[in-house]
């Protein structure tokens, strides 16, 4: 996909597999203070520097596993990735267990333990069940990031519309879907477009964070 005039400088392609380390630095640096992670893992540690380490390596293995097998598109500016969008084709199968562990999962249980692994595995297939029950023919966005140095500048909203949107219609993709975790980001989803179907609270060791679970209908 080449870009517009109203993208600037921005082009969006396919990520390259030597690109996956790269978006994992990006995807860390976006979402070290997201509470569907922090509320799972924080506390088991003590500094800042080793958490981010720790989230970089969940996201890489979570990264290569989603996109053995599906799509991981990217905005490039001035040759840096500024944006990704990891997007699940719904004529594929989603990851097993298996396809986690030979991801790099294997070495996560040694910096947090087994129980926590499970913990979050468990969560993870809770809070996005809906989109696949109700959605069960959508693409739906694993991850969506802008690398942190140029938020505020609508890479986001431009990945949306000027990216994923195009590329989903041009596979025959008819509804996108996805969840988050804050405020903000339904703020975000709704102003491009996105519809919320499910409010629910996540709930673990007497900690609750929000969950809101987004369609958008491409025929509309």
């Amino acid at each position: 996909m080449s870009e517009t005039p109203q993208q600037s400088t921005v082009k969006y392609r396919l990520a390259k597999h030597s690109e996956l380390g790269d978006i994992a630095d990006l995807a860390a640096a976006s979402f070290v203070d997201y509470p569907f992670f922090s509320f799972v893992f924080r506390d088991a540690f003590s500094g800042e520097a080793e958490y981010l380490k720790f989230i970089r390596s969940l996201l890489l293995m979570y990264i290569r596993a989603i996109a053995r097998r599906n799509d991981c598109l990217v905005g490039v500016l001035d040759g840096s990735i500024v944006s990704v969008a990891l997007m699940q084709n719904p004529k594929n199968r989603r990851p097993g267990l298996l396809n986690y562990i030979v991801s790099g999962g294997w070495r996560l249980p040694w910096h947090v333990g087994l129980g926590r692994i499970l913990d979050f595995r468990r969560i993870s297939d809770d809070t996005d069940k809906d989109c696949f029950i109700r959605y069960p023919k959508a693409w739906y966005v694993e991850l969506l990031a802008v690398q942190s140095r140029h938020r505020g500048q609508r890479l986001g909203s431009r990945m949306i519309q000027d990216c994923m949107v195009p590329y989903v219609r041009s596979h025959g993709g008819k509804t996108i879907t996805l969840i988050t975790n804050t405020e903000p980001n339904r703020r975000f989803y709704v102003g491009n477009g996105f519809t919320e179907f499910l409010s629910q609270m996540v709930e673990r060791n007497g900690v609750t964070v929000g969950n809101w679970s987004y369609c958008m209908n491409l025929d509309d």
